[in-house]
């Protein structure tokens, strides 16, 4: 076998091994994020599809951590070892309390997460978990999927470490700001009441409310992925994603609208109907996510 080929499969296998070792970490991180539930019995014996929906919303999250340190430059597989351990672990700490912020200001003190997901089995809010989880994932993606200007370059490599993990903060901490401010201007946007109609298990309102949160995340991490070379560039980056988005978001989905369902009205057909239309619902996601690929990758 040749040299080069050796190399290659060690690697190969190492990686592999770290995943699953994450996912190890992930599981305990989860597992303690929901101790006072028993996992198994809700997976398996209530077949409860809301909480089954919020597990793999986290596990695709830790999967999208894990692809964030893979994708920044390497470091030596020793070096690349340690730096994914130590994402993993940190990784998951921050998806907790993306989903503490999400439970707790976002949707305030009346809304129970734990009552909507495990005693009424709400698979819209299920959706809504998920997608926090699934956009926490995606902001950390962007904020390790590259290098940051070396803020102690007396410490050399180890200030770059240093000045990575704390552009890593920073970024996570103004993903969330940004995000709370869309689902802010989304609630003024749309004429019902979103958190209402998600306590009575309107899951086609779930599915969009995980769109958006999913869009917005993407674009934001779109636009902070990579090495950063001028803080400033980098802010306005964002600045100008972020901005496209809050006009284009709500254009799509009118575009999407008269285009699909010319004789329908989305609202209508999500809200105020004895049965939601989840297709619908479906629909006006297509249209955040779509719009959100579309604009990151147009600039």
């Amino acid at each position: 076998m040749e040299e080069n080929t050796l190399i290659w499969l060690t690697k190969t296998v190492t990686y592999v091994t770290l995943f699953y070792a994450s996912f190890i970490v992930a599981k305990l991180f989860f597992k303690f994020k929901n101790r006072k539930i028993d996992i198994e019995n809700e997976l398996t014996i209530k077949d409860n599809v809301a909480f089954a929906v919020t597990a793999t919303g986290y596990f695709i999250a830790t999967l999208i951590i894990f692809v964030g340190v893979l994708h920044g430059e390497s470091h030596g597989l020793i070096k690349d070892v340690i730096l994914i351990l130590f994402y993993s672990f940190f990784g998951n700490l921050l998806l907790i309390l993306s989903s503490i912020i999400n439970e707790k200001i976002v949707f305030g003190k009346k809304f129970r997460f734990y009552k909507e997901i495990i005693r009424d089995e709400n698979l819209g809010t299920g959706f809504m978990e998920a997608a926090n989880f699934i956009g926490a994932g995606l902001i950390v993606y962007g904020a390790i999927s590259g290098r940051n200007i070396n803020f102690f370059p007396d410490q050399r490599e180890m200030g770059h470490y240093l000045s990575d993990f704390l552009s890593l903060l920073f970024f996570w901490l103004l993903g969330q700001v940004i995000l709370y401010i869309f689902l802010k201007v989304y609630r003024k946007f749309v004429k019902y009441d979103f958190v209402k109609e998600i306590q009575k298990d309107n899951n086609a309102v779930g599915i969009v409310y995980a769109s958006i949160f999913i869009a917005v995340s993407f674009l934001y991490s779109f636009a902070s992925r990579g090495d950063i070379e001028s803080w400033e560039v980098a802010l306005e980056d964002i600045a100008y994603h972020l901005g496209l988005a809050i006009v284009l978001l709500p254009l799509s989905r009118i575009f999407v609208e008269k285009i699909i369902l010319p004789k329908s009205n989305l609202t209508d057909e999500i809200v105020h109907q004895e049965i939601p239309n989840k297709g619908a619902a479906l629909i006006e996601a297509f249209a955040y996510i779509g719009s959100a690929v579309i604009i990151s990758y147009c600039m």
